[in-house]
């Protein structure tokens, strides 16, 4: 009778999925998040986050001025390693210019990275899960034709959102959680 019980534990354990979340709140994660906006370039934009209880809130104004034109929130990865995972499940809304969801496979500035775009949702909660070869190679913001591919997985240091439309304006964009998963589909 041990013995079953024992084989029936390990084959829940072992179908259950695998996930990572990033769960966001004061109590929670988002301290080591951190914002950089277009002035390590000249530009005049601004962006801020915010920790509330249970999300985190990363907002400000685009300016294109002096060659501007972003603000990005991100956080390190480089200890996690992310190669048993094949999406993201993201739960967020947003007001005002689009966000996307970015991977960086290094801490240079000039090396691709890959993105998703997170379209508006007009303040309301949306759940959207996306396939890690989903996400596209960007070079300086100007699309690749390239995929995030398994073997990029392994070098994924840095997550994070971006603004992701070049023009003046606000932005709203609150995080509930970040989780990536195992999935068979």
């Amino acid at each position: 009778m041990r013995t079953l019980l024992m084989i029936f534990l390990i084959s829940v354990f072992i179908t259950q999925s695998k996930t990572y979340k990033i769960d966001f709140g004061i109590a929670k994660n988002g301290n080591n998040w951190w914002v950089v906006n277009d002035g390590v370039m000249g530009g005049l934009s601004e962006g801020i986050k915010i920790l509330t209880k249970n999300s985190i809130l990363f907002k400000g104004i685009i300016s294109l001025d002096n060659n501007g034109g972003f603000s990005s929130l991100r956080r390190s990865l480089a200890d996690k390693d992310l190669t048993q995972y094949n999406e993201v499940e993201i739960r967020y809304r947003s007001l005002g210019i689009s966000q996307a969801l970015t991977f960086a496979v290094s801490n240079r500035w000039y090396i691709p990275n890959y993105k998703v775009r997170l379209e508006g949702t007009l303040g309301q909660w949306e759940t959207r899960t996306i396939k890690l070869s989903d996400f596209k190679k960007f070079y300086l913001g100007n699309p690749m034709n390239d995929y995030l591919k398994k073997e990029a997985i392994q070098k994924i240091v840095r997550i994070g959102v971006i603004t992701d439309e070049k023009k003046y304006g606000g932005f709203e964009f609150e995080i509930d959680y970040i989780e990536f998963k195992s999935s068979n589909k």
